[in-house]
């Protein structure tokens, strides 16, 4: 199964340039791809379109299985089901209204789907009594590992990450990269955006650049 992006370009109505210009990109399952490239060169656009939050202005998004491709459409309020994301920003990804366990718990259960928090807690090196603390109560390495097991609390086929280590201490990043491999090996494709390609070619299985900024 591979998550693709065929020709795919992105243009705000408001826009007389592209965000992204038309770009070939494929995410395997059960690899690593790690997307790098200058500021403005439309890295965060694609991964919003593979996500299905955008819809692709020419060129398209689709899920490949056994030669059967079908296209990513965008579905309002919510990812689609075999996508998840995980922002480079935990503090603005988080409702800090919600304690950690519940946070963790919400997306997956809103599908139906049954939600082991203590283990994903444990898979992301979660202390267990953090989970009944809110967002603004624990560090930021702890609210992002929070934030990775929302996201596989949901059960994806491909998780994108927008710069997810950015802003992390260096024991935060190695957990996070453990994990994403762990997960990988199981079958689940990544996407990692990240700004620094030497690093990534030593955790991604593959590294693509995106050459071209966008203008205007």
């Amino acid at each position: 199964m591979t998550l693709v992006a065929a020709g795919a370009a992105f243009r705000y109505p408001d826009s007389d340039t592209e965000a992204l210009p038309p770009t070939d990109l494929s995410v395997a399952a059960g690899t690593i791809t790690a997307l790098v490239g200058p500021s403005g060169s439309g890295k965060t656009t694609l991964a919003r379109l593979l996500a299905g939050l955008l819809a692709p202005t020419s060129g398209s998004v689709t899920v490949t299985e056994a030669g059967v491709a079908s296209e990513v459409r965008p579905r309002r309020g919510r990812l689609p089901g075999h996508t998840a994301l995980l922002d480079q920003d935990p503090a603005a990804a988080a409702d800090p209204r919600l304690t950690l366990r519940r946070m963790i718990a919400l997306p997956g259960r809103s599908r139906r789907i049954a939600v082991d928090v203590d283990s994903l807690a444990r898979e992301v090196g979660l202390e267990a009594s953090l989970l009944d603390r809110r967002p603004g109560e624990v560090s930021g390495g702890q609210l992002q590992r929070a934030c990775l097991a929302r996201a596989l609390a949901q059960q994806p086929l491909y998780l994108l990450t927008d710069e997810a280590t950015a802003h992390l201490d260096p024991e935060s990043v190695a957990l996070v990269l453990q994990v994403l491999r762990a997960r990988a090996d199981r079958g689940l494709g990544v996407l990692a955006i990240t700004h620094d390609r030497d690093a990534a070619a030593g955790w991604a299985d593959h590294v693509v650049t995106l050459r071209r900024p966008a203008r205007g």
